[in-house]
């Protein structure tokens, strides 16, 4: 009775809840933690995308918000849909295992209502008092009253069985009208989040048209930032040199017995003294987890070679992150600045040194730190300038001796 109790139906049962919940509970966690991550992106790009769009004229700035809060949206839409692809895959299962249950439960009450006519027939009809003391010897007596114990046990175990069952039926039940209840909210917002990409690809085409109705000027105002990048590129290696001939010439003194040495390799590096190593090695462990510069923002242009408008290209040797008005700028990781100066173009700039490693903040409108200032991680070198367009981004780089970084590989991924 008891094999048959635990049927195909119950061994499904616990197998479900043994193996497929954790790891479906497991990947639910995790889509909804990109979801939370997604929902922030966009409310963070609306924030600057509000930003821009107070200004009359429609501007590179607006349109790259704009990009940046479709994309972010179009991925949530794919979250979401993935989301109810789950969800109706959770509710077949649990379709199953209900069907498996009502199976159970059905197989539980004709075991039972056998059990008692099988009783009923052994007994013929009689009490069960008649049934025992019918016996015709004392051995026959003890057997009849040890069956009958046992009889009772059997049935008291099948009624708490069917309880049971009838119990765990009724949960999944409810289970399934739950999930169902989920999925019809996640579509809803689906679909929320499928009309608001819509309007946002209309904004979208109306800035773009915007654009090129002033393509001379835009082409102009590209020109220009491309110059200020160059400028900044090579006063940025003209800055590099002078510091690794500085830092050269400084451990030539402090060790004179390395002098010589120094001299006749023209190595293009900071010397690796004891605390340049410890602070090198530290920077490089930090790969792929260096803090933002900003607290909020996205990467508007990337290390390299950009196309930023129709045919137009724009090489970088850092990347552009648009951020929010008056945010503050804050220095990645533990270093000692270098340099501080104002560059037409590219406003406030800081050079943090880092060992080996030279950090650069671009288009800062105030600067709180000064030359040789030590400093840590988030402390706040400046705020974020905000141009006559209402676009507010600064221009982050990263060194190794002379050689340009891509930040996007050293920054933590958000």
């Amino acid at each position: 009775m008891t094999a048959k109790i635990r049927g195909a139906g119950s061994v499904v049962f616990v197998l479900f809840f043994l193996f497929v919940l954790p790891a479906a509970a497991q990947t639910k966690a995790e889509l909804e933690k990109r979801k939370q991550e997604n929902q922030k992106k966009i409310e963070e790009a609306e924030k600057i995308l509000e930003q821009t769009r107070d200004k009359k004229e429609a501007t590179l700035g607006q349109l790259s918000a704009l990009n940046n809060k479709i994309e972010a949206s179009q991925e949530l839409i794919l979250l979401l849909n993935k989301e109810v692809g789950m969800l109706d895959g959770e509710i077949n299962q649990l379709g199953g295992i209900v069907k498996a249950l009502q199976k159970d439960l059905e197989q539980l009450k004709d075991e039972y209502a056998q059990m008692v006519y099988t009783a009923y027939k052994a007994n013929k009809g009689f009490s069960k008092l008649t049934f025992i003391f019918s016996a015709s010897t004392f051995n026959e007596l003890f057997m009849r009253l040890n069956w009958m114990e046992q009889y009772g046990e059997a049935r008291r175990m099948q009624v708490e069985q069917i309880t049971k069952v009838r119990e765990s039926l009724q949960q999944q039940q409810k289970n399934v009208q739950s999930k169902r209840q989920k999925q019809e909210e996640v579509l809803a917002e689906q679909l929320n989040q499928s009309q608001q990409l819509l309007a946002l690809k209309q904004e979208q085409s109306q800035v773009v048209s915007q654009l090129n109705a002033r393509e001379n000027k835009i082409k102009s105002d590209i020109a220009e930032r491309k110059s200020n990048l160059k400028r900044l590129d090579d006063l940025i290696a003209k800055l590099v040199r002078e510091e690794i001939e500085r830092a050269r010439a400084e451990a030539a003194a402090a060790e004179a017995a390395r002098k010589k040495a120094t001299k006749s390799s023209g190595a293009a590096d900071v010397p690796l003294t004891p605390e340049v190593a410890s602070l090198s090695t530290s920077f490089e462990g930090a790969r792929s987890k260096l803090l933002w510069p900003v607290a909020s923002g996205f990467i508007s242009t990337q290390f390299g070679t950009n196309q930023v408008y129709k045919q137009v290209k724009l090489e970088s040797s850092g990347v552009e992150i648009q951020t929010k008005e008056n945010e503050n700028v804050r220095a990645v990781f533990d270093g000692q600045v270098r340099r501080v100066f104002f560059m037409p173009g590219m406003n406030n700039v800081v050079m943090i040194q880092h060992g080996q490693y030279f950090t650069v903040y671009a288009r800062l409108k105030e600067v709180n730190v000064e030359p040789m200032q030590k400093i840590k991680a988030k402390d706040v070198l400046g705020k974020v300038y905000t141009n006559n367009d209402g676009t507010s981004e600064v221009h982050f780089e990263i060194w190794k001796n002379n050689q340009k970084l891509d930040p996007e590989e050293w920054l933590f991924k958000n």
